[in-house]
């Protein structure tokens, strides 16, 4: 049985504030809960330490005994419920560092204007992730990349996509070199495999309900729209976003 360490009241006491984003952001640590999670941070080294519910130890020995080096705590179940956000637990926690990521290499950038509600802030990471967009930037107003909710609803994609948060998201698209995409609800070019884009291109979509606001749709070079076939008027943010980086990204070679 690997030894597991007694945490001390500051430390539980510090763990529990990292529900808060101050707090977060001062001590630049945040909460990875779930399996997923938390196995997709111990590959990225984004771990500072791992809490197991005590009833759950020998459930998770092995993975404490894969990473020596790493600090191990064992907490009870009231302990745990301070700490973890969720209810049906898997008895694991860690506690990550904050990190950046580069930009990778890639012909297509997602940029929203808000994405206020965490659990689609961390689906869009997970849908830009799979899409292998080179940056999702965050404008203004969006949830906080460091949220559990966005940590937990990316999957473990956190942990590969890089996320930039920025103040005005109109100085990016003015900046941009290729073409800055819009997608609208109405009065869009269709999307169409024809469409001539120069890249990189930039697809920039607004708040979740309000949409694009109008100095930002006409500051764009392009503006797409996908007209539905059935009866729903329209797709949430991240069906969007998803739809949209499909369209447009090159077909990928065979593996």
């Amino acid at each position: 049985m690997t030894d597991l360490l007694t945490p001390t009241r500051k430390q539980v006491a510090d763990w529990a504030r990292l529900s808060q984003k101050k707090f977060r952001r001062e001590s630049g640590l945040f909460l990875i809960e779930g399996e997923v999670c938390v196995r997709e941070a111990l590959k990225a080294k984004a771990v500072d330490c791992l809490l197991v519910l005590s009833t759950e130890s020998d459930r998770w020995e092995l993975l404490t005994r894969e990473h020596p080096k790493l600090l191990s705590y064992k907490i009870n179940s009231d302990v745990f419920q301070r700490i973890s956000q969720v209810e049906a637990t898997q008895g694991i926690v860690a506690i990550g560092k904050q990190f950046k990521l580069p930009a990778r290499k890639s012909g297509i950038t997602l940029l929203c204007e808000q994405v206020s509600d965490p659990g689609n802030c961390g689906a869009l990471i997970r849908v830009a992730d799979f899409f292998g967009v080179s940056e999702l930037i965050l404008g203004s107003g969006s949830a906080d990349v460091w949220n559990e909710k966005v940590v937990r609803g990316s999957m473990g994609s956190i942990f590969h996509q890089p996320v930039r948060e920025v103040e005005d998201v109109s100085v990016v698209i003015k900046k941009w070199k290729g073409d800055s995409i819009a997608l609208v609800a109405h009065g869009g070019e269709e999307v169409s495999a024809k469409l001539q884009l120069k890249s990189p291109k930039l697809l920039v979509l607004g708040h979740e309900t309000r949409g694009l606001t109008s100095e930002l749709e006409e500051s764009c070079t392009r503006k797409l729209t996908l007209t539905p076939q059935g009866q729903a008027e329209s797709l949430n943010l991240v069906t969007a976003a998803a739809v949209f980086c499909y369209a447009l990204s090159p077909v990928p070679s065979p593996r």
